[in-house]
């Protein structure tokens, strides 16, 4: 039911109630039949399941497979290696990922709170589950709103509804109808279950409640929206699937070769198992973890904490930002911005409730004590005509906040700033009668008692005061306003409105002794008009660049907001959020109106798009559309509206210091510092992440290209020259665990490169296994292995008598061609730094965990070599200075190569 649309009459006949509320016999019947106003929760993942769901990724099972593979031909070592390697990867990923349910105990957190309610015609306070629909609610200044209500009375009510629709102001409420389709935030005679009363009291009945009020729609909107699943782990799993596939092949037939070939079954099953374990790329899971662990903590030092593992990639593959306005784009902190006094424009510096700044003149320049002692009369009037205040920074608000309105608490950080607030205002100019705002007369009153008299304050909107003007201040003296007065200061109004400011005209005047009845009619009347003071919810620092940084990065922005269209477009213009093109604005109803197919047109034609007036289901169907064109979507937001699409999108960043418990639950990423700068920051992290991790995959990928090669090699070497395999099975484990995890592992920790963020985000479509890289792996596996299998033949060759397993000279031999490979991979890794640049470059050593890493590989080869009965151990044997010849000639070859590879890209750039 529309009850906003109905009379206060029909929509007690819809709920079958009346202004005394209902029985307690008749609530209870409805409680049995509603069930408790809560917002019922879902059931946390169990820990056991978590963990099991640690061992689906591919790669994860291809390690679990080769390790059995290895305890299958004997190799117990090589198993125990594989399966540390697996319990490692399990481990990080699980306490990583690790995170109670909190999203729906969150939001019961929230809207949790006793309700004053009429039972039996006698008000009683309840606890706020056992409300029903038809009950009638009582609310103060202060109050929570317990259930979705119907307003039927009010007396100047306004609530703050920023959580839920994400309107930065308080607003308005009555009890008139209204009569044509409304969104949720311009619905003027309901308060929302989850908002806050910001002032003035009302009654209301009870339309919705739990699941049912639009809190509860967002709720179930959260529980609904399922994980997305990150590009990288998307791309992950395509890589590991084709490898799985391919080992399985290559298995098969070499097993099926062997046995045409002659040799025994176990024989041949050693060679397929060998294969298989050449093929799995066993540190690969773990390089992953570590290169996104380390991208976590990198993050968290700088203000951005990162939930879950892959989402630090996800950030670097988004090419659409959707973000809320209010606290995340503006401070959420009324600023006064202008002054108009005694015929001067001022502007007023700083921003937020932090009383810093001072007041320019027209110059520029800082005004005098002087003219502050001036100003005075016109700030004091506007702080006595307001009830806010403002406090410092304590345990639960980390920068100044306000209590009360936040237009009444801009006038108060303006006053206390400048230093022309007593602290003591209270006690030294006692209130003596207020006449609260209301939406008929806009502006409030107060009276004060001073050493020279009663006078009244006044603040309001321009055309209510300059009703009841008969004077305005200039020169220190009041002088009779003039037409030509009201037209200026129209124009100032109509100047700053343009802006998306909010204008406040202030006013004063002095009572006689003889009026003390305090009739509204009578005190508000003849007012000395003192000034103008125009108010915004400033952009943050920082904002404007970090849009122009995304904007180069070929990142869209969108804005999503609850606030009406002329506040965001101000805020867009501010911010440059268009560059130099007008910035298209859609409302909630215009989407209404307007297909999937229609949007998806306009958002393709725009690199930048203002939502204003949107409701949470309005936020999802946005996000959805963009997923649904493959776009890799970040949502940013601070209120529980935004929690649908947080959680819907592939990112969602939360605000640590204004957002809810609810959207911090929801989001995969949180900015402590609620800055637009470090999420720009954070989308060059993930970029450069995925792009040190493509080189990781394809230098580690090209390495087993080699061990697979130097296997089948080594097969027709067997077959046709009855030779004795290459190498060995431990010794194709040993080039993964000493030779290449280190520094395949500090492949990730590259720096940047200075064209990554003026490129445009990868193509999704794009796999880090595709035509082009599938032709360099092999033609360089190839290669290292053909280079390591010629070596061996060259040795073998050279040698008198026929090398067989038993030869004293085998594990030479054998030792040759690891070590060959070995070279030619340390080369690999190099070079892998630098798609088109030579190895040989001035930031050949940027990366110094790289130097490090290959230095301790290198020790630790040479240690397996030459250090007796460590070498027996792994069947490697020490080898002359003629032998190292072969091996660095041979990576010389290598490096030759791969630099020709280089010199052929740059070519065709």
């Amino acid at each position: 039911m529309n009850f906003y649309q109905q009379q206060v009459k029909e929509v007690f006949a819809e709920l079958n109630t009346s202004k005394e509320g209902l029985s307690n016999e008749e609530a209870q019947k409805r409680l049995n039949k509603y069930g408790e106003n809560e917002l019922k929760t879902s059931e946390g993942t169990p820990k056991w399941v978590l963990l099991l769901s640690q061992f689906k990724d591919v790669l994860t099972i291809m390690l679990v497979v080769a390790s059995g593979m290895s305890l299958l031909i004997g190799n117990y070592r090589d198993a125990l290696v594989m399966l540390a390697i697996v319990f490692i990867n399990v481990v990080i990923g699980f306490f990583q990922e690790f995170k109670a349910e909190k999203i729906m105990a969150s939001l019961k957190k929230l809207v949790q709170s006793p309700a004053k309610v009429y039972r039996d015609g006698e008000i009683t306070e309840l606890a706020q589950q056992k409300l029903v629909p038809g009950d009638i609610i009582s609310l103060e200044e202060g109050d929570k709103v317990p259930a979705d209500l119907r307003i039927i009375e009010s007396y100047n009510l306004r609530t703050n509804d920023v959580a839920l629709t994400g309107e930065s102001m308080p607003q308005e409420k009555h009890s008139n109808q209204i009569n044509e389709e409304a969104s949720l935030g311009d619905r003027s005679n309901m308060a929302y279950m989850g908002t806050n009363v910001a002032s003035g009291s009302a009654t209301g009945v009870v339309t919705a409640t739990g699941t049912e009020t639009e809190m509860g729609k967002i709720a179930s909107l959260t529980q609904e929206e399922e994980r997305s699943q990150s590009p990288l782990q998307q791309e992950l799993s395509v890589v590991a699937n084709r490898l799985a596939i391919f080992a399985l092949i290559i298995g098969i037939l070499l097993f099926g070769v062997s046995i045409y070939r002659g040799l025994d079954l176990y024989y041949a099953l050693i060679y397929g198992l060998g294969i298989t374990v050449a093929i799995v790329p066993q540190a690969l899971p773990m390089q992953v973890t570590v290169a996104l662990s380390q991208g976590i903590a990198k993050l968290s030092k700088e203000n951005a904490v990162i939930k879950k593992l892959s989402s630090v990639e996800t950030l670097g593959s988004t090419n659409i930002i959707s973000t809320d306005k209010t606290g995340t784009l503006t401070k959420n902190e009324m600023t006064v911005k202008n002054l108009w006094f005694d015929g001067q424009e001022y502007e007023v510096t700083g921003l937020g409730y932090k009383p810093e700044g001072d007041i320019l003149n027209q110059d520029g320049n800082p005004v005098s004590e002087e003219k502050k002692d001036e100003l005075e009369i016109m700030l004091d009037a506007g702080t006595m005509a307001s009830n806010a205040e403002i406090h410092p920074p304590d345990e639960d608000n980390p920068s100044w906040y306000p209590i009360g309105d936040p237009t009444e608490a801009a006038l108060i950080t303006l006053s206390t700033k400048l230093g022309t607030r007593s602290p003591n205002e209270d006690e030294e100019n006692p209130e003596l009668h207020e006449f609260s705002f209301d939406s008929e007369r806009k502006r409030m009153s107060s009276i004060r008692k001073f050493e020279d008299g009663k006078f009244l304050t006044m603040k309001g909107a321009l055309n209510s005061v300059l009703s009841i003007t008969k004077y305005i201040y200039r020169d220190g003296e009041k002088v009779e306003i003039t037409e030509e007065d009201k037209q200026r200061l129209n124009e100032l109004n109509e100047k700053y409105s343009n802006n998306a400011m909010r204008v406040l005209a202030i006013a004063y005047r002095q009572l006689g002794p003889d009026e003390t009845d305090y009739v509204i009619e009578e005190i508000e009347r003849d007012v000395v008009f003192l000034g103008l003071v125009a108010m915004v919810d400033p952009p943050k620092e920082g904002v404007k660049e970090a849009i122009e940084d995304a904007h180069k990065a070929h990142i869209n922005t969108y804005i999503m907001t609850g606030d009406h269209a002329i506040t965001a477009k101000a805020v867009a213009d501010e911010i440059n959020l268009g560059t130099d093109k007008e910035t298209p604005v859609i409302t909630s109803q215009d989407l209404q109106q307007i297909s999937d197919e229609e949007l998806k047109n306009r958002m393709n034609k725009n690199e930048s798009i203002i939502f204003s007036r949107v409701s949470p289901e309005d936020k999802l169907r946005i996000v959805k559309n963009l997923k649904a064109q493959d776009q890799i979507v970040a949502v940013t937001g601070d209120g529980v509206n935004d929690a649908p699409a947080l959680k819907s999108a592939h990112i969602g960043v939360a605000m640590g210091q204004m957002g809810t418990d609810v959207s911090k639950e929801t989001a995969e990423m949180i900015l402590l510092d609620d800055s637009y700068p470090t999420l720009v920051h954070a989308i060059k992290e993930g970029r450069k992440i995925y792009n040190n991790l493509k080189k990781t995959v394809l230098a580690s990928l090209t390495s087993n290209g080699a061990e697979l090669s130097i296997v089948l090699l080594g097969l027709i070497g067997a077959a046709v020259f009855g030779w004795p395999i290459p190498i060995l099975a431990i010794q194709i484990l040993s080039i993964d665990l000493l030779a290449e995890i280190l520094p395949l592992t500090a492949l990730t920790f590259d720096p940047a490169s200075e064209e990554l963020m003026t490129t445009p985000p990868r193509d999704r479509d794009e796999h880090i296994i595709n035509k082009s890289s599938t032709i360099e792996v092999v033609f360089l596996g190839v290669l290292m292995g053909g280079l390591a299998f010629i070596n061996y033949g060259l040795f073998v060759t050279s040698i008198e008598n026929k090398l067989t397993e038993s030869h004293t000279l085998y594990s030479r031999a054998t030792t040759i061609t690891y070590l060959t490979i070995v070279v030619c991979q340390l080369l690999n890794i190099l070079s892998h730094r630098y798609k088109f640049t030579s190895l040989l470059n001035a930031n050949l050593f940027s990366n110094r965990k790289m130097i490090y890493s290959i230095i301790i590989s290198i020790v630790l080869v040479l240690g397996v070599v030459y250090i007796p009965g460590l070498n027996s151990y792994l069947d490697f044997a020490p080898v002359p200075i003629q032998d190292w010849i072969r091996v660095l000639s041979a990576g010389g070859v290598f490096l030759l190569a791969f630099e020709g590879i280089k010199w052929y890209r740059r070519r065709n750039i």
